[in-house]
């Protein structure tokens, strides 16, 4: 008489065979979302530092700088202007830190963007904005792997995102 506990050796493999075709075809797909997820958390830090930035303008009737690669590539920080150029213009002042200034904004791993001409965005206490070295509208691509999202900031701070792949 057969016992009927247990498994037999081709049970074993197909079951085993099963799982690795369903994990085969999951890897891909669940690389393709990590890599859209950190593009998009990207995209949404920039533009975040955009919107943090105007209503900090607004709020405190000051002219602030959305300074792209300050201090280094892939990082963007919000600067208060003091008026004084010296200052403001000084090729350190990344590096510095005055009352009103934001933290450095650091993009997940592997996420990067462009903008172009343009060093900085520049925004008035009454929210409108002016792109330095560049114009408005003024265009940012964040890229990731082989996606591509851009970010187009108007002269009134409105943010449109738009997916290319």
């Amino acid at each position: 008489m057969r016992s009927e506990r247990g498994y037999t050796l081709i049970e074993v493999l197909i079951t085993l065979g099963l799982i690795g075709i369903v994990t085969a075809i999951s890897v891909p797909v669940f690389m393709e979302s990590n890599e859209r997820s950190n593009l998009w958390s990207g995209s949404e830090q920039i533009g975040a530092a955009i919107r943090q930035t105007r209503l900090k303008a607004i709020s405190t009737n000051n002219t602030f700088r959305v300074a792209f690669a300050c201090p280094a590539a892939n990082e963007l920080r919000s600067l208060i202007l003091t008026g004084d150029p010296a200052v403001d213009d000084d090729p350190g002042r990344c590096s510095d830190t005055l009352d009103g200034d934001s933290g450095v904004i650091e993009l997940p791993t592997g996420v990067a963007y462009s903008v172009g001409a343009t060093t900085s965005l520049q925004v008035t206490g009454r929210g409108v904005f002016s792109a330095n070295g560049g114009a408005i509208p003024s265009v940012i691509t964040v890229t990731h792997g082989g996606s591509t999202r851009t970010l187009t900031v108007s002269g009134t701070g409105q943010i449109t995102f738009t997916d290319v792949h």
